[in-house]
């Protein structure tokens, strides 16, 4: 069906209700679609909503040493060599992304910290 088609369709089905609220997410995409009908006036606001999870991250991420981040890629690498990270983070699966690079970092950053001590004393 063509663009065109589409937008028709969903027009006369909005047209059919007076009022419609409907939220949608699907990995990074979420949204909120509101029409209101008004006699022949029909009014649509969609607004579109930030993950959360993931810009919080993604901040977190900026506070990361950018070497630092490397190791503990790569320690990842090593242990789930089946796992393409990438693609699970675009995935419904994100937060065990989120969840395996927080453990990771905290765990290789807590042993660098160890061997620090070890140094210093």
């Amino acid at each position: 069906m063509k663009q065109e088609e589409l937008f028709k369709t969903l027009i006369k089905e909005l047209f059919q209700v007076n009022t419609t609220h409907q939220e949608y997410q699907d990995n990074d995409a979420h949204f909120v679609v509101d029409s209101q009908r008004n006699g022949n006036t029909l009014t649509i606001k969609v607004q579109l909503l930030e993950n959360k999870d993931k810009k919080e991250f993604e901040n977190w991420l900026q506070q990361i040493d950018d070497d630092f981040f490397a190791e503990v890629l790569e320690e990842l690498g090593k242990e789930n060599e089946m796992i393409d990270l990438n693609s699970m983070y675009n995935s419904k699966d994100y937060k065990k992304v989120i969840s395996k690079i927080k453990d990771k970092t905290r765990e290789l950053a807590a042993k660098k910290i160890k061997e620090f001590q070890k140094l210093m004393s």
